[in-house]
């Protein structure tokens, strides 16, 4: 093989590496519960995803439109489910959050993840299917947040979940994608969870 046509091949390769992006799903909390996150967030920095809880963590999908379809299918047969916000917590030093007390949401998960892994690329599906752990995040030490920071946003947040006891109904899931390895991620479609009966 000449060294023009390998070339020719890598940069085939890099373009269909390019076309397979990054996705993943969440919840988005409701308008009182997004901006008071949001408030506390903005006052330390930028997170640079909205406020959301997520159902399925970052991965590759190789068949968008199969993957999608796979999650519709599910949410149609899905009832709206309440969500807790009891407390806050933390992995390490990395992330703070807010932590999710939800039997709806674990019983999506575990009905989703058999429908969309298969596809996807399975980089990461293993290790999640028994880690799952739901969370709103709050800050990650990676988009700039200090210590410091995360002592002072975790008393506000505690602040407001100890007000009163905070939950809402989650009647949607929000498919978000990354057009750009260097972007942000967006969103990119709202599915409704369409069952009758609220869980």
């Amino acid at each position: 093989m000449s060294f023009i046509k390998l070339q020719q091949n890598v940069v085939a390769l890099h373009r269909f590496i390019f076309t397979l992006m990054k996705y993943f799903i969440g919840i988005v909390p409701p308008e009182d519960i997004y901006t008071t996150v949001v408030s506390i967030q903005k006052k330390f920095g930028d997170n640079r995803l909205e406020p959301h809880i997520t159902l399925r963590a970052p991965v590759t999908v190789i068949e968008e439109t199969k993957w999608i379809e796979a999650i519709e299918h599910i949410c149609a047969n899905f009832s709206p489910f309440e969500i807790k916000l009891p407390t806050t917590g933390n992995f390490g030093k990395r992330v703070l959050f807010i932590d999710v007390s939800s039997n709806g949401l674990k019983e999506l998960y575990n009905a989703l993840m058999p429908a969309i892994e298969l596809f996807e690329q399975p980089e990461i599906n293993k290790k999640e299917n028994t880690n799952y752990h739901p969370h709103l995040t709050l800050g990650r030490s990676w988009c700039g947040f200090s210590k410091q920071d995360f002592i002072q946003m975790k008393e506000l947040a505690n602040e407001f979940l100890s007000q009163k006891k905070i939950s809402f109904i989650a009647h949607s899931v929000r498919v978000y994608h990354k057009p750009s390895a260097s972007g942000r991620y967006e969103a990119k479609k709202d599915i409704a969870l369409s069952g009758t009966a609220v869980i």
